[in-house]
């Protein structure tokens, strides 16, 4: 009995020797992974620090451009100049920001020169922004900074931005709900409140629209958002591709899940539904 005893008792000591070790190894380990991830992070803050000063240019961080969006610090008005091709503009861009390309210069003509410019590329190796800040400053702008590490750092850093939609994406199809215009019909006879926002042009508006909808063109949705007040939105227009991305726009801009009808305003029309003229 005092044999198995002591087996016991070495046993334990053993396991408590063994587990102090493993404490001590795993703490030393950690400390060393810490370090490595600090001096890492130390060498990628210097790189990014000698990139930015070896650029011609002043540039502004993805952190920063957020809180000047948000309000956050010094007001100043600014105008966000994305100078991507259209294709690559409407995939995802920044809230607000307007699109230019640098063949489609002069910028004057759409944007306030006098404000502060914020130029938005691919990321810090698009040439285009060479060219684009000569253009800007042959057009008398002189108070233009660009976002360091392009898009490609915003998406990466802040995240937050607006597409056009593509219905092929589930991402994309999750964002909308859809109903017929029968059920819209049948909700409007029976007097339900239904929110209807028709995003086809002011012309094609006038031309007959649904009972209490509100138009607001398709490439008026981002600087009229703030008109859109109610969470259950439907939304109308020229076509079903034409309301499924506006629907996405509203859903990326304010976390509302709109109703696309189906088959759009020629499907209402051929149901024989009212418009009003």
């Amino acid at each position: 009995m005092e044999l198995e005893k002591d087996k016991k008792e070495k046993m334990i000591i053993g396991l408590g020797f063994g587990l102090i070790l493993f404490v001590i190894v795993f703490t030393l380990l950690r400390n060393s992974d810490f370090t490595k991830k600090d001096n890492l992070n130390a060498k990628q803050s210097n790189l990014n620090s000698q990139l930015s000063t070896s650029l011609p240019y002043e540039t502004i961080g993805a952190k920063d451009l957020n809180k000047k969006i948000l309000g956050i610090g010094t007001k100043e008005e600014f105008t966000l100049l994305d100078i991507r091709p259209f294709n690559e503009y409407i995939q995802e861009h920044i809230v607000d920001a307007i699109n230019i390309p640098p063949d489609e210069f002069p910028a004057k003509e759409k944007i306030n020169i006098n404000n502060l410019v914020v130029v938005i590329g691919n990321d810090s190796a698009d040439k285009n922004i060479s060219t684009a800040l000569e253009k800007l400053k042959e057009e008398g702008c002189k108070n233009i900074v660009v976002l360091a590490g392009g898009m490609a750092s915003w998406t990466q850093i802040i995240g937050a931005t607006v597409t056009y939609g593509d219905p092929k994406s589930f991402v994309d199809q999750s964002k909308v709900s859809y109903l017929d215009p029968a059920e819209l019909n049948d909700a409007i006879t029976q007097k339900v409140p239904v929110y209807i926002i028709d995003v086809r042009s002011k012309e094609q508006f006038a031309e007959g629209y649904i009972a209490g909808a509100k138009n607001i063109p398709f490439e008026e949705l981002e600087k009229r958002r703030g008109e859109i007040t109610e969470k259950k939105v439907i939304v109308v227009g020229l076509n079903e591709l034409q309301e499924f991305q506006a629907s996405v726009q509203i859903y990326d801009m304010l976390l509302v899940s709109p109703y696309v009808m189906r088959t759009a305003m020629p499907g209402w029309k051929d149901k024989g539904f009212a418009l009003v003229k």
